[in-house]
């Protein structure tokens, strides 16, 4: 779930630094690029919001990592950083006790100072200890915050656009006029469209609009339209249609419920909800003449003279939202001119510029920042070779697993170092569903790591081996290469879920030798047998191990209890043992 989180904060921390260059490099473009280039190429941001996809190559990646830092990891911050706070302590006087009114006033007042600075200290140490509380409870529980938050809104819109749809269905009324159904069709021939539309009135609605994903529905206020504006205002309601606007602002609206904590992203709204109708009103008037344009202006003047009645739903699509909306509107469409071949290679250029910037600013590796963060502020400097220190170690950690120095036991795995032999490390064990990590040195020494709950913790596991192992490198306790190994095998661990398959598991061999099964060069033997087909199974029918070896005599069957114990160990006739070969 956390992991979850981080990706989610760095797609939004992406789509923010999108949203904020748009609106910058708005005045550069806004009255050169069409408004259907400005409406759609939001859907660029809303992309980044929504896909966790990135590059190799993430210039978000310090942003998105402070972010997560300050926010999840602010009770680690306040453990490495030590702030030395200096407060006087309770005055003692050893001179001689008068009973002067001066003396008594100037013990009264370094009295009264005393308890002052007590109780200034006690309120500062219980507001502390408040917000460490609040912020601990946000850490903990952050997910289902999000997660409340988001099904709630989402919810909540999907309601408030069922009831408006309730209503308008409520108070329709079909249209009698053949003149309308005429222009409608004239209409739908005109734009190619095949799917069934309908039309009706709704004396409670403000101006026309369109309701309806795949069954559009046009709602009128009235009949009594003119010609030029009912076949104007069919016309602006089907391009609704044709540009697919209810599903554009359905998933405005699902990105708001996503990131609902972003401030930025309720600007898409906004800004999406004016290029909808500018764009729709470009694609009608583009091939229009000067009448025409100036017929359809007057259009949405008249439309904008009905009394509005009942207020519009945030997903639907309408003729007129607003007084200055419609007055943006009308400036657009007397200076509206075709875009040149110019103006369209800007546009395809500042697209695929976005694209790149949104492509190299996803799903950073916030983890890794935050502990670049933790370790900056713990004065460690990262040098221009780290990034080949950190192959190496992993070299080194594949290395020693290859070779066997790495090995499991009792829930914790050891990183043999220094030729150190298994029967000189250190012993231990973890419960059910933790692992540890511990690594041994020479002369006894080893450095453990606490155990870490697999279904819980597993997804902070390399950042919480680095940080302990910045502190040892700082005490001179191990080597920035033996830090490595520990790191390069708690990702290995993040990675394989807490396990690592290529690891021997020496209690199970201490288990197989209680039974008389002994293991050579990866050749299994029953009382100085060789196995031909070794079965291990588990309570639920899934293998421990299975082998076959073809020079082998006997064939051997371990089953186990629900705890994983072996409970049976038996001999299996070739005939029973080739059932499991085949």
């Amino acid at each position: 779930m956390s992991g979850f989180i981080k990706i989610l904060l760095s797609l939004s921390c992406s789509g923010t630094f999108l949203i904020i260059i748009l609106l910058l490099l708005k005045p550069l473009y806004k009255n050169k690029l069409s408004q259907k280039w400005q409406y759609y190429i939001w859907l660029v941001v809303i992309a980044r919001l929504l896909l966790p996809f990135t590059t190799k190559y993430n210039i978000l990646e310090n942003i998105s990592g402070q972010i997560y830092y300050i926010f999840i990891q602010t009770n680690e911050k306040e453990n490495i950083l030590k702030q030395d706070q200096h407060f006087p302590d309770k005055a003692t006087s050893k001179n001689v006790k008068t009973s002067t009114p001066v003396a008594n006033q100037k013990e009264n007042n370094i009295k009264k100072q005393n308890n002052t600075i007590n109780n200034n200290t006690t309120t500062r140490q219980i507001i502390k200890l408040l917000i460490e509380n609040i912020l601990l409870f946000l850490k903990k529980n952050i997910f289902y915050i999000w997660i409340i938050t988001t099904v709630s809104l989402f919810i909540h819109k999907v309601t408030i656009y069922q009831c408006f749809t309730r209503y308008l269905k409520a108070s329709q009324a079909e249209i009698s006029s053949l003149n309308i159904w005429e222009q409608l069709g004239n209409m739908l021939e005109k734009l190619h469209i095949k799917t069934t539309v309908s039309i009706y009135t709704n004396s409670m609605v403000s101006s026309p609009l369109l309701i309806g994903f795949f069954h559009p529905c046009i709602i009128l206020p009235s009949e009594e339209i003119q010609d030029i504006d009912l076949q104007n205002t069919i016309h602006h309601e089907l391009i609704h249609f044709i540009h697919k606007d209810m599903f554009y602002k359905w998933l405005v609206q699902l990105t708001i419920c996503i990131h609902w904590f972003n401030p930025f992203v309720y600007l898409i709204a906004r800004e999406t909800g004016r290029l909808c109708e500018l764009s729709c009103d470009e694609e009608v008037i583009k091939k229009l003449d000067e009448k025409g344009k100036r017929e359809y202006g007057n259009t949405l003047l008249n439309m904008a003279n009905t009394e509005k009645k009942f207020k519009n739903s945030i997903v639907s699509v309408t003729l007129n939202e607003g007084k200055k909306l419609l007055k943006e509107r009308l400036d657009k469409i007397m200076v509206f001119k075709r875009k040149t071949i110019t103006h369209t290679c800007l546009s395809i250029a500042l697209t695929l510029i976005l694209c790149t910037t949104a492509a190299t600013t996803g799903n950073a590796n916030i983890t890794k920042t935050g502990t670049k963060q933790i370790n900056k502020e713990n004065a460690y400097t990262q040098t221009k070779n780290s990034n080949n220190t950190t192959q190496q170690n992993k070299d080194t950690i594949d290395s020693l697993i290859s070779k066997g120095r790495v090995i499991f036991d009792n829930g914790i795995y050891y990183i043999l170092c220094n030729g150190v032999d298994v029967k000189d490390k250190s012993n231990g064990s973890v419960t059910d569903g933790c692992i540890g990590i511990s690594l041994e040195l020479k002369n006894g020494r080893y450095l453990s790591i606490a155990p870490i709950d697999i279904k819980k913790d597993l997804d902070g596991l390399t950042e919480y081996v680095e940080r302990v192992c910045n502190n040892e490198i700082k005490k001179k306790n191990i080597t920035k290469e033996e830090a490595g190994l520990m790191t390069g095998l708690a990702k290995k661990l993040e990675k394989g879920n807490g396990k690592i398959d290529e690891i021997t598991d020496i209690s199970i061999a201490r288990q197989y030798k209680k039974y008389g099964i002994t293991e050579k060069n990866n050749t299994f033997y029953y009382k100085n047998k060789r196995i031909r087909i070794f079965i291990d199974i588990r309570a639920d029918q899934s293998f421990v191990r299975f082998s076959y070896d073809k020079k082998g005599t006997v064939n051997i069957k371990i089953t186990r209890n629900k705890k994983g114990k072996i409970s049976n160990v038996k001999s299996l006739s070739k005939k029973e043992a080739d059932k499991y070969l085949t």
